[in-house]
C-alpha cells in the first residue's frame, strides 16, 4: 500500500500552490525573430486581481495600454485554471480521505504462510 500521510499531504501543497497562482503578477511574453537574433519580451501587466478588479492605469505605461485586452485575458485564463485546479484537486483530496477512512487493515500473514509451509515439509 502507499502511506496515505505523505499523498495527503502532496495533495494539500498543491492545493496550496495553486491558491498561491491566484495572487501572482501576470506576465505577457511576446517572441521577435530576425535573421540574426531571437529576442523576448517581457511585460509585466499586475497582479491578477488587480487585473480582474481593473484597479491597473494603463495609461501609465504605452506598451501596457497597447495589451490591456491581453492581460485581461491571461488574468482570466489564470483565474480559471487556478480554480479549476483547487476544485479537483479538492476532490481527489476528498476520495482519497473517504478511502483511507474505509480501508481495512489486513493481518500481517507471512507468520501464518511460514507455519503452513513448515508442516507442509514434514
Amino acid at each position: 500500500m502507499f502511506k496515505s500521510k505523505y499523498i495527503i499531504l502532496i495533495v494539500l501543497i498543491f492545493i496550496f500552490i495553486s491558491i498561491i497562482n491566484i495572487f501572482s503578477i501576470v506576465y505577457v511574453e511576446y517572441s521577435s525573430v530576425s535573421l540574426v537574433k531571437f529576442k523576448e519580451h517581457r511585460i509585466e501587466c499586475g497582479q491578477l486581481i488587480d487585473i480582474i478588479t481593473d484597479k491597473i492605469d494603463y495609461s501609465e505605461n504605452p506598451t501596457l495600454s497597447m495589451n490591456r485586452n491581453t492581460c485581461m485575458n491571461i488574468a482570466i485564463v489564470t483565474l480559471l485554471s487556478s480554480i479549476s485546479s483547487i476544485l479537483f484537486l479538492s476532490l481527489i483530496l476528498f476520495l482519497l480521505i473517504k478511502y483511507i477512512k474505509n480501508r481495512k487493515d489486513f493481518e500481517d500473514l507471512s507468520d501464518l504462510i511460514r507455519i503452513l509451509k513448515n508442516r507442509n515439509y514434514r
